[in-house]
């Protein structure tokens, strides 16, 4: 399997669970110059799209195809043997293909508003049931004999964007969590034998896409509850209209720019 086959299986998966492309549904994809690894990322919402006010709630999926991978899917598995370690007279094994794909979940207010930290009691408990929902949708492990052989899924922990002001108040911009699933890649096989052996990622990427739109309703419905528990303003008259959360790197790196609103 090729890149461009992979991404189209995956898009197609992924609109087929419910999940909606921002930016005019074109993917962002990318080559690195120093190895020609490509890169694909996207951002999606649920359509229709639930409501979790003040909060708007998205998220970013993506994944990294590496040169090896590039290698394997252009030539079949014993050919890039051969290249890489010469001829055997026994067959070499080889691991199976793989790709890691990421998941983030993001919630933030509208630009230029803030809201107080709920109290670490209220935000304890809410903390808990978000790491619940990730660990059902991400941890995934390959145990033998009570031993974990392989990990193939896992999350970090919850994130809080929040603001500083020079009187050293801060206050609540935005949370957001992130994890990944691991997708086996059918190998190419000269063999015709191991090549009908080897399964198709069809029923992998179906899954992981209902997996994804799961993940993010559970998370809209955990932030329309952190929403009952915040108080929340408009931004103030003149403040800069909003623009869209993932281009909005640069603009963190330098917040003074902005109104700043605490309440």
């Amino acid at each position: 399997m090729r890149y461009a086959e992979f991404r189209d299986r995956f898009e197609g998966a992924l609109h087929e669970a419910g999940l909606m492309f921002f930016h005019s549904d074109r993917p962002v994809e990318t080559i690195e110059l120093t190895d020609t690894a490509r890169n694909w990322k996207v951002y999606v919402y649920r359509t229709p799209p639930p409501r979790a006010d003040p909060f708007h709630v998205s998220a970013e999926i993506g994944f990294t195809w590496s040169p090896v991978e590039s290698a394997r899917g252009y030539t079949c598995e014993e050919d890039l043997l051969a290249a890489l370690v010469g001829r055997r007279r026994r067959p070499l094994r080889t691991e199976r293909r793989w790709t890691r794909i990421d998941f983030s979940l993001h919630a933030s207010l509208p630009y230029g508003s803030t809201t107080s930290i709920p109290e670490p009691d209220v935000l304890g408990g809410w903390t808990a049931s978000v790491t619940e929902q990730a660990d059902a949708a991400f941890n995934d492990v390959v145990e033998k004999k009570g031993r974990i052989v392989a990990v193939l899924g896992g999350h970090g922990d919850l994130e809080v964007h929040a603001k500083c002001t020079p009187d050293g108040s801060v206050s609540l911009k935005g949370v957001s969590v992130s994890g990944f699933r691991i997708v086996h890649v059918p190998r190419v096989w000269d063999d015709p034998a191991r090549r009908e052996a080897e399964k198709e990622t069809h029923g992998e990427l179906d899954e992981l896409a209902r997996t994804f739109r799961a993940a993010l309703d559970a998370w809209t419905e955990r932030i329309s509850a952190l929403a009952t528990w915040v108080r929340y303003s408009p931004p103030s008259p003149g403040a800069k209209p909003a623009k869209p959360w993932f281009d909005d790197a640069a603009d963190d790196d330098n917040d003074d720019s902005g109104p700043e609103t605490t309440h």
